[in-house]
């Protein structure tokens, strides 16, 4: 358990570790690409519309002229496991922050992008194929409260988007399971990590003495996107979270006198 407490998080690598973002065009995924541009580190923006996701970078990022040199866009598809291994091969950190874009899923429906396909199946597929090939670093964004049931961001998303937390939790597991094995029959360093952000916003980033993070499940909040992107990136190169599990949110730490 580490508590409450500010988080701040140093890179400790070399600046020219590969990161790899799967889900890139959108929501927590593209402030990922957006912080490792801006912070000069290579990027890999791994999605199914290649074309899609550098649209929505571009308009995040509209003062960044030499796009092309800073970002390799690569076609890959969670739901088709076969397209991940090559995807995230030579990359010293995968990110998995896509999600599913569909609820529910109508009876006999082929609908690919629901929480099942996505949150469990998608993530644990991405972590075996990073695995596979002997990435570091895997970084799974799930959610608060996914262990809380009664907890209303749990019950809210559940009976909106297709029992989604279970699935998130599933999913935290299955990858977890993934590393933890491979981790024990290869040598080298390698660990998931799993991040639990509370509702997202897309408040500005309020930087590392403004954000909360704790290891039980226990806390309450909203926290911006751009502050889960930050913790997301800095997480692959800060060997205090390796293996690790944490919620985070937006707010000030309490100090008390000694």
């Amino acid at each position: 358990r580490t508590g409450r407490r500010e988080m701040s998080a140093s890179r400790r690598c070399g600046a020219d570790q590969l990161i790899g973002v799967i889900g890139c065009s959108r929501g927590v995924g593209l402030r990922c690409v957006v912080y490792l541009v801006k912070n000069n580190l290579p990027c890999r923006a791994i999605c199914r519309d290649t074309q899609a996701a550098e649209q929505a970078i571009r308009a995040a990022i509209p003062s960044i002229q030499d796009l092309s040199s800073r970002i390799k866009f690569v076609r890959a598809d969670v739901t088709d496991p076969a397209t991940l291994a090559p995807a995230v091969r030579g990359c010293a950190g995968v990110i998995f922050a896509a999600s599913a874009s569909v609820g529910w899923r109508l009876p006999f429906s082929e609908h690919k992008d629901t929480p099942p396909h996505v949150d469990y199946e998608g993530a644990v597929s991405a972590a075996t194929a990073a695995a596979s090939e002997a990435v570091p670093r895997f970084v799974l964004v799930s959610s608060l409260a996914v262990t809380r049931p009664s907890h209303l961001l749990h019950v809210l998303r559940n009976s909106m988007a297709g029992r989604i937390m279970d699935w998130k939790l599933l999913g935290e597991q299955g990858v977890a399971q993934v590393y933890k094995t491979v981790s024990a029959t290869r040598r080298g360093d390698m660990s998931a990590i799993i991040i639990r952000p509370g509702s997202l916003t897309d408040d500005p980033p309020h930087g590392p003495g403004g954000i909360l993070v704790d290891t039980d499940d226990t806390l309450s909040g909203t926290i911006s996107r751009s502050d889960v992107a930050a913790l997301c990136v800095e997480s692959v190169f800060c060997d205090d979270v390796r293996g690790m599990t944490f919620e985070c949110v937006n707010g000030q730490q309490v100090r008390t006198s000694p």
